[in-house]
């Protein structure tokens, strides 16, 4: 019974390692998104590395939204990454029933 408790300790610490990592990278995401709104990052390349980073979140609402405001803000300048990479976010976290 003490390895049990054990083992389940360990987990409980790795998901709370794992719950600060994620709240950690929103932070920073959080940080790029705002200087892409304000037009500080403009660079395709480095629009679709934060765009590629925020997909690997986006099985939560808060990432979801990041994500969508740097889509509408970036959508006029960049329509084919945007399209790209919306049909990648669909092809990952939407089934063949959610179009």
């Amino acid at each position: 019974m003490d390895e049990c408790r054990h083992a389940m300790e360990e987990l409980r610490n790795i998901v709370e390692g794992i719950s600060k990592l994620r709240d950690t990278a929103y932070t920073h995401y959080s940080l790029l998104v705002e200087q892409v709104l304000k037009d500080q990052i403009t660079d395709e390349q480095q629009l679709e590395q934060i765009m590629d980073g925020l997909c690997d979140f986006c099985d939560e609402i808060r990432f979801i939204d990041l994500y969508r405001s740097l889509c509408r803000h970036i959508y006029y300048q960049y329509p084919q990454l945007v399209g790209e990479h919306v049909a990648l976010f669909r092809a990952l976290f939407e089934g063949p029933d959610e179009k």
